[in-house]
This record gives structure tokens, sequence and C-alpha cells, in this order.
């Protein structure tokens, strides 16, 4: 439960919400017939931040401002990324979102976030990069420009999704404008980090533009023998073939390096039982090492004022590899002592994409219709050798006295997996390769003066996925069909009533436990909300209502590493969105959501039916407030508070025996100063130094806890200059 004093801590940093909203003009751009495209408007105010976007990225395919789609999107710049001092998207991201959250598990390689009782498919510049293991590396807020978050499937825009959702990142490109930044951040843990970003023209007719974003920092990490260093290097053309069609490439490349796959910890005592900074990791281990190239072209021609071709190739290639120590379940003899195994675990990931799309807007009589139909090919390819459940050799070490001898070396490198693990054989190699080519179009039609909308929508889908996973071969074809049919009623300029019906389809590569192929994950999506503009669109709410089925439901299985398709599911929410500029110099990020996720069919373990989705969340509410001082004396100075609540959490696997979690509490409080050439933020997290733990599970037997640590009270100081 949460503390009086949390409670109140929460209310005294909600206390700027009452001040009272200013009037100010604020433009916003108008739908025509001839004006094809809606356009942001750029606001320039110092006391104005983009927390509250109007449109979607030209990735998201749709043209319809988010007031006049059906569906709950939410979409969040990279300013809010900077005021809170985040360095990467797996970094409390999720926060700026109702409902979701993320799987802290696999530290830089996945982002993991779970949104509606599912796990979501990441995205970047549109291309579907859902992993068929871990994966992608999550990005670094060097190359976001902004994240855009769609509930419930998206059948305008991928193939292949859980019903709960998908996100996209969308990165930095060439704006045609001359800018120059530098950030600098330091802080607790030996964090040390620098970002460049520059963007220009090449030539003075500005025909060819480019963009170059580096950067690089290191880190310890707050449990001992911890360390991660970070890479970037992302550099991008566009070429304005004329005024309607351009073309740009960009190449982004990833590296990170670090000696602890998770922050995660181990013990027979229970969740959260040992100290914070201990750790069952020795420095003489070899580190994990992921590498990340990503080669995007695309080619955009608006070929008339009511029509646009858009073609995107992307290809992408990430793998990494390392050791870990892992402990599989008590000493017989001694409870204290950890018996350690030391396993290797490597991937490789390659996606080739293809995408080409139509948006267009015509007249059929009195009825305006906004259409975008388009073809899309994807090829995933997964390899990954491991030695988990192989690795036989023990290395103990006391919980109560814990000594890090670096015993494992072996010729420099951590381990000699030819033998110790055998990693010889194909018995330890997983591959799994996934095709899909899918057909797909979308008809908007806007009755009675363009204040009703209602889409109907169409995807043709056919995939072939094959995987030897351990030896055990398998392959899948599908063809499937899956419609969606939306409507939006905007009940006065500012407020819009929606109800959207929409289906998924999850193909899967793999084997199950019982040896079949694993079948495709079926879902269908029920949503209806309300959003509104207010005060000319300064800010946005959106309420939320939502009923998710889902059948053939995966997860994985802890004794055989394979899975389990445990029959069905059902979730149901409620979410609520506010971002914006709630008064003068206000802006925030409010949101809460109630998820309701539970088994409702399971022909393997009957037992489980009632019981909750894993990782699943019952009441999630985040608060972000930025607020620029009004007084002279202190001009440009600014003070942030925020919180994080997760209540009601369940474990990331499904037991008919619950353990209880603790909730999540968490308070962050700064301050800055920034004018239009410098820009400092000080960040302090976790200020109440509470000891907090993300996801948690139990082994099969019970007798082990692990759960993913988080760090104490930790600050971040920032410096950006505009050169």
């Amino acid at each position: 439960m949460v503390s009086v004093e949390k409670v109140l801590a929460s209310a005294i940093i909600c206390l700027p919400l009452l001040l009272n909203a200013q009037e100010s003009s604020f433009e916003i751009a108008t739908d025509t017939l001839k004006s094809f495209k809606i356009q942001d408007v750029e606001v320039s105010s110092k006391y104005y931040k983009k927390y509250n976007p109007k449109q979607m990225s030209e990735g998201l395919r749709l043209e319809t401002s988010l007031l006049k789609l059906p569906q709950n999107i939410q979409v969040l710049d990279g300013e809010v990324f900077r005021d809170q001092a985040i360095s990467n998207l797996n970094e409390s991201v999720t926060r700026n979102v109702s409902g979701t959250f993320r799987e802290e598990l696999h530290n830089g390689i996945s982002p993991d976030i779970y949104s509606r009782g599912g796990y979501i498919s990441a995205q970047r510049n549109g291309v579907d990069l859902r992993p068929l293991g871990k994966g992608p590396i999550g990005d670094d807020v060097a190359i976001i420009d902004r994240v855009e978050f769609q509930k419930g499937p998206s059948g305008f825009m991928n193939a292949m999704s859980d019903p709960s959702g998908s996100f996209n990142i969308v990165t930095k490109k060439p704006t045609g404008e001359t800018r120059r930044q530098v950030d600098f951040l330091t802080g607790s843990f030996g964090l040390l980090r620098a970002a460049v970003d520059l963007d220009g023209q090449v030539d003075k007719a500005n025909k060819l533009q480019y963009r170059l974003n580096v950067m690089g920092m290191k880190s310890n990490g707050f449990l001992q023998h911890d360390r991660n260093n970070r890479i970037l290097f992302a550099p991008s053309l566009k070429y304005k073939l004329n005024d309607r069609s351009s073309i740009t490439a960009e190449y982004i490349y990833q590296q990170l390096n670090y000696l602890l796959l998770s922050e995660a910890q181990m013990s027979p005592y229970g969740f959260g039982t040992l100290p914070r900074d201990f750790t069952i990791t020795d420095p003489s281990i070899r580190p994990f090492v992921g590498n990340d190239h990503n080669i995007f072209l695309t080619y955009q021609n608006r070929f008339s004022d009511s029509w646009q071709l858009s073609t995107r190739l992307a290809y992408i290639n990430s793998r990494y590899n390392g050791t870990l120590f892992w402990v599989n379940g008590t000493n017989p003899d001694n409870i204290d002592i950890l018996d350690r195994n030391l396993v290797f675990d490597s991937s490789k990931y390659g996606v080739f994409s293809a995408q080409t799309y139509v948006n267009g807007r015509f007249k059929t009589g009195a009825i305006l219709h906004n259409m975008v139909m388009g073809v899309d090919i994807n090829n995933k390819s997964s390899r990954s050798l491991d030695s988990w459940g192989t690795a036989t050799s023990v290395y103990p070490l006391s919980i109560s006295n814990p000594i890090y001898a670096g015993t494992v070396m072996n010729n420099g490198v951590g381990g000699d997996f030819t033998s110790e693990n055998d990693l010889s054989t194909e018995g330890n190699r997983i591959h799994r390769t996934m095709f899909y080519a899918s057909a797909y179009a979308m008809d908007e039609m806007l009755f009675f003066n363009e204040k009703l909308r209602v889409s109907l929508g169409l995807r043709l889908t056919a995939s072939n996925g094959q995987s030897n996973d351990y030896g055990a071969e398998t392959e899948t074809n599908d063809v499937v069909l899956t419609p969606r049919f939306g409507v939006n009623y905007m009940l006065d300029a500012q407020t819009a009533l929606y109800f959207l019906h929409d289906q998924s389809y999850l193909p899967q590569s793999g084997i199950s436990v019982n040896g079949d192929a694993l079948r495709p994950l079926r879902g269908i999506n029920y949503e209806a909300g309300l959003k509104r503009d207010w005060m000319d669109g300064r800010w946005n709410t959106t309420l939320a209502v939502y009923h998710i089925q889902r059948n053939r439901l995966i997860t994985p299985d802890p004794v055989s590493n394979l899975m389990l398709q445990t029959g069905a599911s059902v979730s149901r929410g409620v979410e609520f969105d506010m971002k914006g500029q709630l008064a003068k110099g206000l802006n925030v990020v409010v949101n809460y959501a109630y998820t309701d996720s539970k088994i409702t069919e399971d022909e393997l373990n009957p037992e489980n039916i009632g019981l909750p989705t894993i990782n699943r969340v019952n009441h999630i509410q985040n608060t972000w407030l930025n607020y620029l001082l009004p007084f002279k004396k202190l001009n440009g100075f600014t003070v942030s508070a925020g919180y994080q609540l997760l209540s009601g959490r369940s474990e990331r696997i499904i037991y008919s025996h619950a353990e209880p979690m603790k909730d999540l509490f968490r308070l962050d409080v700064g301050a800055g100063w920034s004018n239009e050439k410098y820009r400092i933020n000080l960040i302090v997290n976790n200020v109440l130094n509470d000891k907090l733990y993300s996801t948690a599970w139990r082994n099969t037997a019970g007798d082990m806890y692990y759960w993913v640590q988080l760090p104490p009270i930790h600050a971040r100081l920032s410096l950006g200059v505009n050169l």
C-alpha cells in the first residue's frame, strides 16, 4: 500500500494545477480540399512546450489529426524527454502514456513494453520490428524526434501486432533549417554523456539537406560490477527533386557495451530481500555487446494537390552476445548459498521491409473521402545461440558474505563455452524466420460538413513462418483478412466522440511445449472514447474504454525454455490522458489507467483460468509538471515534479498461487534555467529513496524469487547549448 506521506507528496506537487488559465492566441490549421495535409503550427514562446502534438508522423500513414481519429493514439515529443532527463527509450518513457510500462528485464536490448494486458509491438519509422526473440535495441533519445503509441490494433499502418497496440519511434531527419545543438549529461553512478545534433543545408538552393547526430556515454550502474557504455552515429540526407518530391536516406548505428544483461536479483527469501546494490555477477565475465545497424530509404511524391505516393525501404541488422550468471534453484544444503551457472547468450536479428502506399482525397457527390491504400512486405530472421539449461559448472556465492574472486576467467574471455556449456551442438540453437506480404485499403468518409467521419478498412495478409527450436522444426502458412471500422463525431470544433472495432492477427514462429507449431494469435478490440482540445488547443484530454479478446495466448515455459499457448484472455480497462499547457508557463502530462486482464481459457493448465495475465498492473497513475516561474528576477527558471504509481501488480509468469508484489511509487523533482542559447536542468529521481523493484517472478519449484531492482535516489544534470 502507498503511505499517507506519499499521497500528501503527490497532492503537494499537484497544487500548480489550481493556477488560473490565462488567455493567449494559438493558431490551428484546418482541413480543406486544396490544403491536403494538415500542418503543425510552430509556436515560439518561452511558456510553450511541445507536450501536445496534434499530428501523427508520416510513418503512421494517416493524415487525419489526432482529435478526429477514432482511436486513442498518444504522441510524445522529444522535448518531454529532455525535461525528464531521459537518455533512452528504456528509461521511464512510458510514464507519459496511460497504462503503459516496461518489463525491465533485458537492460538496453529490448524495450519490452506492455499495455492493455499485452506485449505491444515495436516499430521504427513505421517499420515493423516486433522481435522473434529479444530486441530491438532501445533507441537513444539522441535520435528520437517523437514516439507514437497506438492503443489497440492499427490495421491502417501495420499487418501484425498484439491487439493491445504498438509504438513507433520517429527518428530525427533533415528539416531544412540551420540548427546546431550540443548536449551534456552527468549524474549519479558515474554517468557521463555528450551528444551533438547538426541540422542544415548543403547548397544555397536548399535542395540537399543533412542531419547528423552523434552520441557517446559511459556509466556505472547502481549494482556492484555494473557498467554501461553506448555510442550512436546517425547521418541522414534529404534531396528535394522538386517542390513536390524528395528522397531521404538515413543510417543509424547504435552500440551497447555493458556487464549486466539486467539488474535482476534472486533470493530464496522473497521479493526485494537483498541489499539494493547486491549482484550475482563478477567483473571477470564477458560483457554484453550489442550492435544495431539501420538503413532507411524513403521516396515521397505529392503528384497532385490531393494525392501523394510514399515508398520506404528498410534494412535492420541487430545482434548481441555476452555472458551472465543465473541461479535456477535453491542450494539443498545451505539456503544462504546461490548456486550460479555461467550462461552464454547470443542473438542475431535482421529485418528487411518494403512499404509503398498512397494517400488521396476525393469526392463522390456530397461525401468527401480520405483514402490510404498500399502494400507491405516484411521478412524477419532471428538466430540465437545460448547455454540456458546446459551450463553445469557451479560458482557458489554467499548472500550474507559475497566474495567475487574472478574465478571464471578462461583465456581472458570468461568461460569455456565449447566444453562446459556444449555449444557445439545444434541443441542450443534457435533459428526463426517470418515472411509476410500484406495489401490494405482504408476509406475515411466525411458527412454533415465533416462533423461525422466513418472509416472502413480491410487488410489481407499472407504469412510464412519457419523455425528450428533446439532441433525441432516447424512451419506455418496463413492467409487472413482483418477488418476495421471506426466512427468519429465532432460534438463541436474542439470535442470528438468516437468508436472503434478493429481486429488483429499475429502469426508465430516457434514450437510449443507439446511439440506443435505455434498457432497465430488473433485479437478483437472494441474501443470508445471522448477527446477534447481545451483553451484553443493548448492542452488535450482523451478518455477511452476498451474490451480486448485474445486467443492462442503465448507465455514462456520456465522449465523447457519453449512456449505455452495458454488459451485465451480478456482485457478490459479505462484510460485517461491529459497533456499540454494547462496554464501560462505550466506544462503537464497526467494519465491514469485501470486494467483488468485475465485468463479465460487454458486447455493445458485449467487452474490458470481467472488468473491475471503476465505483468498485469491494475492501476497506473503518472503525473509530470514543468512550471516556468513568473518572477522577473528569476527569468527563465523552471521547477519540475512528477511521480509514478503502479498498484495491483502481477508476476511475469502465471501461477495459481500468486505472491503479493509491493506497489511501486517513485517521486521525482527538478529545477532548471534556460534562454535562447543555454539550457540547464537538474532532476533528482526517487527523491524519497524508496527501495523499489519492477518485474518479478518465481521459478517452477517456487523456492527462488527473481526481481529487477530499481536504483536508489539519484540525480542528473544536463546542459544544452545552441550554437
